[in-house]
């Protein structure tokens, strides 16, 4: 049993610890804080410019996610050169084995985003050291640049961008979305990053046009890195896509059920309608998880349906994160695809694929726009279950005109994705 004096030493520490929260979050504070980045990057920065033909990029957490080693890996395949990949953990990225394993190195600072600790500040001095002289410095913009997913982790990553593209060395924040709602804190630092020169890459139009709404100078529309992923078939991808649909005859349906937005609406009932109308119109129903990690799983979200929806039971489920190679060979045998994440609508894209996406974080409406079907675009509500639904129907006797649409657009989503691995900035 606890003593009084060791309850009261823990509930004071509960007490300061939330006042030191709640002080981090004051604008002067963060200020503060971003002042002290500055300071130790620039002293670190200015030590050997020995020139490194090496580019570095700054990568989102990864670790369970394929949308992010998809990124890394269209980074890897498009970026000519020697690559630093700055990490968060030995087990965030991995490289695939057809890939030359001597040109890229992994650096790995766990307290370089995500910590206000002395850590941090280690972490920023170990950055600087070593990217010094770099030729070129990118950050995997993707969903964390709008302070969408944590205000003081944006403004890190701006600020980091804008100090090195001080330093001399170009600084990109590659294909990302802008949900138009971040703090002023954020906007103001992608401000000064695009005043520094700071080359900004928009992902969709949407994002683009609220980042000039916003007073941002330097962004250029781009589309996300994974429309240039071109990952050649492998033995093993090939392997995987197949066991997956071995037993599959006819129309095959590939859907994910996400585990952010089970986190903000009850959506099993919404599943269960949409994968009762799939099976209703002749589809074979494939349940693939995309994003599994101790926030948000898809793996778990998907059990969770399959205890209570008879359609989801009779679906074909894959139980693993796949390889983002494995994930674009198994779309390749896909009829259409209903999915809460953004990436893997992409790689179905890619294979000119229909795709019904659930938004979140406002970053997918101006995705479906490139492609000219924005009614695909379905907001994660009470009710999506039968709108999508009504598109899938819609869609029987839409297929041809759509499948069109979506190829006659693709070449030019794959030239604005090339322009996040633009050594040479064009303005």
């Amino acid at each position: 049993m606890s003593s009084p004096l060791k309850v009261s030493a823990r509930k004071l520490k509960s007490v300061l610890k939330g006042r030191l929260s709640s002080l981090a979050q004051q604008p002067k504070f963060l200020q503060i804080l971003m002042k002290a980045d500055q300071a130790v990057l620039r002293a670190a920065l200015k030590g050997s410019r020995e020139s490194r033909s090496e580019h570095v990029i700054l990568n989102s957490p990864g670790s369970g996610n394929i949308g992010d080693q998809a990124m890394f890996e269209s980074f890897v395949r498009n970026v000519p050169g020697t690559i630093l990949a700055i990490v968060k953990s030995d087990d965030a990225y991995t490289l695939p084995s057809n890939e030359d394993r001597s040109r890229v190195e992994f650096s790995i600072l766990p307290k370089l985003i995500y910590s206000k600790s002395f850590g941090h500040y280690a972490d920023l001095w170990r950055l600087g050291r070593r990217i010094s002289g770099a030729e070129s410095f990118s950050v995997m913009g993707a969903d964390i640049m709008d302070g969408g997913y944590g205000q003081h982790s944006s403004m890190v990553e701006w600020n980091i961008a804008k100090t090195i593209q001080e330093s001399g060395i170009p600084a990109r924040v590659l294909g990302f979305s802008w949900n138009g709602r971040a703090p002023r804190e954020v906007t103001n630092l992608a401000r000064l990053a695009g005043k520094a020169g700071v080359r900004i890459l928009a992902r969709d139009p949407d994002s683009h046009d609220r980042l000039v709404a916003d007073g941002i100078a330097g962004v250029i529309q781009a589309t996300d890195m994974v429309f240039s992923f071109a990952a050649a078939p492998t033995h093993a991808s090939q392997s995987a896509a197949a066991e997956a649909t071995k037993d599959i005859q006819g129309k095959l349906a590939i859907v994910n059920v996400s585990g952010l937005i089970g986190r903000s609406i009850e959506q099993d009932a919404e599943y269960d309608h949409l994968l009762a109308t799939l099976e209703n119109l002749g589809y074979t129903c494939l349940l693939l998880p995309h994003v599994s990690h101790s926030n948000v799983d898809d793996i778990s979200a998907t059990v969770k349906l399959r205890a209570v929806s008879a359609p989801a039971k009779r679906s074909v489920f894959v139980d693993r994160l796949l390889s983002p190679t494995e994930v674009s060979a198994l779309v390749q045998r896909a009829d259409v695809v209903v999915t809460g994440r953004m990436h893997l609508s992409i790689l179905a894209l890619s294979a000119k694929k229909p795709v019904i996406v659930l938004a979140t974080q406002g970053k997918v409406s101006g995705l479906m726009s490139l492609f000219e079907v924005p009614e695909h675009c379905i907001e994660p509500t009470e009710g999506f279950g039968p709108q999508i639904s009504e598109l899938l129907i819609r869609l029987e006797s839409d297929r041809d005109a759509v499948v069109t649409r979506l190829s006659s657009n693709l070449a030019d989503v794959k030239k604005l994705s090339a322009l996040n691995f633009d050594m040479v900035d064009p303005r």
